[in-house]
């Protein structure tokens, strides 16, 4: 079961990975992207983080559900050049976010409120890195689609990075 959320974190960093052949790591990003995370991770320069930072629901009269996405993707950067390749990196993310832009999937609304501004602290310049996001906002309609089975019941296969995880063992949660 990959839900519509994860399945449109997955497309923009495909896309990103498409433009971008040169980064050494892409890759969906759970929330914001911060020092913590930096510490917690080795993370291959330059690199890019994909995060849905919230998820504002809309009920449609037509029964479904849409969800509007606040995205962020964190590019991080090392080296001398670090400033510059950050600008640039972004940049070129930035430029994906017209209007036509769906990252090859259905049901979505264009980019909205594209920007760019670095995350600057003192202990990230100590660490000799770069940090810039790149925000938007996206539209995903139907959200719950192939999550549930024909009785509405919720699929009880969940699969994380390809792997099946087995929900029937958790045990009683109630």
């Amino acid at each position: 079961m990959t839900g519509r959320v994860e399945t449109f974190r997955s497309a923009v960093v495909a896309r990103i990975k498409t433009i971008a052949p040169a980064l050494r790591s892409a890759e969906t990003q759970f929330g914001r992207f911060d020092l913590d995370e930096l510490e917690r991770n080795v993370i291959r320069c330059p690199a890019v983080r994909v995060s849905v930072l919230k998820v504002t629901l809309k009920d449609l009269p037509a029964g479904s559900i849409s969800a509007v996405l606040d995205c962020a993707a964190f590019v991080v950067t090392d080296g001398s050049d670090r400033d510059d390749t950050a600008w640039t990196l972004a940049e070129a993310i930035a430029t994906q976010l017209h209007s036509g832009q769906l990252w090859g999937l259905t049901r979505l609304g264009a980019p909205e409120k594209p920007s760019i501004e670095p995350v600057v602290s003192g202990s990230l310049k100590q660490r000799g890195v770069a940090v810039m996001a790149v925000l938007w906002s996206q539209e995903l309609r139907h959200l719950g689609d192939n999550i549930f089975d024909e009785a509405g019941v919720l699929l009880q296969e969940l699969y994380v990075n390809g792997e099946e995880i087995d929900l029937s063992e958790g045990g009683d949660h109630a």
